[in-house]
């Protein structure tokens, strides 16, 4: 019996490794169902709780890694790589500010540490803290090159309306990787949008002698080309995605604009109406379209964009009103009378309400103590009196307002004789 237990404690080590390996050897392959077997017969300790909350991670059981790994950070509440787990497995789980916290937690632990000073910026940046984010990315660049954090930088200062500052960094990015098309793509997007055409066309056109097929770099040359009056280049480009099969708006819209410029109004026509199709509420695709269907013999359908279009520009009555009637309150407070009567007068163009005309000859009577002003306009809401109590309509002011201006106008008309007579 005694010899039976020394070989048992012998070859125990050899049976501990053996299960160990096997562990490893099922997360190398990445059985993690059968790991956590594995695990789950073995004797509880720090060590394994970790693999398995590796194995919940692998197997998006963020909630169940985080359990483990909690009561391990309570255990030791420096050891970086059960931090380091427990962050991602919240930032996985979609809990960004605990998150936040874990990876805080890290950096403090190891302030020097690359990794956990990237892992902090990481979720900063994730948590849309542009301007912390910067600081971030700026701190590490004043230690270390970190060409990754380049266009980091580039989308915080687009998101903080720095295009300068979003331009530099993108540059910086793509000039230490050329083949980085998702850079260039922001970059040339940053040019359209700041009018730097030449630069974008030339950024472009030096991505396209190593790869001319991407899609999205051949179309922002060719929007490139089409607003830096380059129409011929333009069409010879864009119309080349359209015969590889790219319909999309924007290849569609410039191609047609190209078409436009250089009044090849037929050409223009079929291209602006497929990117019509695609997107109704661009105001100045309505114009193109319209004068290119007219141009082009589709005269019913031009004269319908065209009208379109001048809807889309023109605010509605009501909407108007509402604008001009807070303005003229905006100068009423202010005491500049004659403004707020301007704006008076066009809240009526809009609005027929009657009770405006008495608002305007009010103004003009006691703000600004102009009486004939004030007199033609009593006598321009008088004309509005219904003659019958039967045409009185919801809009028609209260009888007093008619009664009041009545009564004023006859005191105005007293107080100007008078004054005529006076020596």
């Amino acid at each position: 019996m005694k010899k039976l237990f020394i070989v048992f404690i012998l070859c125990l080590p050899v049976f501990l490794q053996a299960q160990n390996n096997a562990i490893q050897s099922a997360m190398k392959n990445y059985d993690y169902e059968l790991a956590m077997k594995l695990i789950s017969k073995e004797r509880k300790s720090p060590e394994n709780d970790f693999l398995k909350a590796k194995c919940y991670k692998s197997l998006a059981q963020y909630k169940e890694a985080i359990l483990l790994l909690e009561e391990l950070v309570k255990q030791e509440t420096t050891n970086m790589a059960v931090i380091n787990e427990l962050a991602e497995n919240y930032q996985l789980d979609g809990n960004l500010n605990k998150a936040k916290l874990y990876y805080f937690m890290a950096l403090q632990s190891a302030p020097n540490s690359r990794y956990a000073r990237l892992n902090y910026l990481n979720i900063v940046f994730k948590l849309k803290d542009w301007e912390q984010s910067v600081q971030l990315a700026h701190d590490m660049l004043k230690k270390n090159s970190v060409p990754a954090l380049y266009p980091v930088l580039g989308d915080c200062f687009v998101q903080l309306s720095k295009p300068d500052s979003a331009i530099f960094y993108y540059q910086k990015a793509f000039a230490g990787n050329s083949n980085d098309y998702n850079t260039l793509s922001k970059l040339a997007k940053m040019y359209l949008q700041t009018e730097r055409y030449p630069e974008l066309i030339s950024s472009t056109k030096r991505y396209m002698l190593s790869d001319s097929s991407n899609q999205v770099i051949n179309q922002y040359n060719g929007i490139g080309l089409c607003m830096n009056k380059n129409y011929d280049l333009a069409i010879l480009r864009l119309n080349k995605m359209v015969q590889r099969g790219d319909n999309s708006f924007l290849t569609n819209y410039y191609l047609g604009a190209a078409y436009f410029a250089t009044e090849d109004y037929i050409s223009a026509y079929d291209q602006l109406n497929s990117a019509y199709h695609k997107d109704s509420a661009n105001l100045n695709l309505h114009y193109y379209l319209g004068k290119s269907a007219i141009m082009s013999g589709h005269h019913k359908e031009g004269i319908y964009f065209l009208n379109k279009g001048l809807s889309m520009m023109i605010p509605k009555d009501s909407v108007l009103f509402n604008y001009y009637y807070n303005i003229s309150k905006g100068y009423n407070l202010q005491a500049m009378y004659t403004d707020e009567i301007k704006y008076m007068r066009l809240c009526y163009k809009c609005n027929s309400d009657n009770k405006i005309l008495y608002n305007i000859a009010s103004t003009y009577d006691y703000s600004i103590k102009d009486p004939e002003e004030a007199l033609v306009c009593y006598n321009q809401f008088m004309a509005t009196r219904p003659k019958t109590k039967t045409n009185t309509t919801s809009s028609t002011p209260s009888v007093s307002y008619y009664n009041i201006a009545d009564n004023r106008i006859k005191e105005l008309k007293t107080e100007l004789e008078t004054k005529k007579k006076k020596p």
